[in-house]
């Protein structure tokens, strides 16, 4: 029995990468006019690429539930929601935390990596639903 996808999940499974690309380049243009043109290209870049790698790479490792059945398939769906809230959380956490506390440079890079944290949540959200299914030889 496969249960309906919850629609934060459909809703962060259709943005994709679309969200962190407006992300990068929005702090790509703020970080040309407010730091180096030289930090603004290289922590922009980098954070995408970040926050791809780390999506494909939780997605790997969220795959094994699909093909070994380490957890109840009830169980897994918790996990997944659980991690996407639990990310969120760091997401806006460390956002504010960067923009309120830090201050220069060190704020801006902040900033713009809490993005990575979208990541699992894309992952997690794009992994839902994948089952173990037992194969009767």
């Amino acid at each position: 029995m496969q249960l309906k996808k919850p629609k934060y999940l459909l809703i962060t499974q259709k943005l994709g990468l679309k969200l962190p690309l407006v992300w990068c380049g929005s702090a790509f243009l703020i970080g040309v006019f407010t730091q180096e043109i030289a930090a603004a290209i290289f922590i922009s870049f980098s954070s995408f690429f970040l926050t791809w790698l780390t999506c494909k790479l939780s997605g790997f490792f969220f795959s094994f539930q699909e093909h070994s059945g380490i957890l109840k398939n009830h169980t897994y769906d918790n996990v997944i929601k659980a991690i996407w809230f639990i990310t969120l959380f760091c997401l806006v956490v460390n956002f504010f935390k960067s923009l309120l506390i830090k201050t220069g440079s060190e704020a801006f890079l902040g900033c713009v990596f809490s993005i990575v944290y979208y990541a699992f949540m894309l992952s997690a959200s794009n992994r839902w639903g994948m089952y173990f299914v037992e194969k009767r030889v």
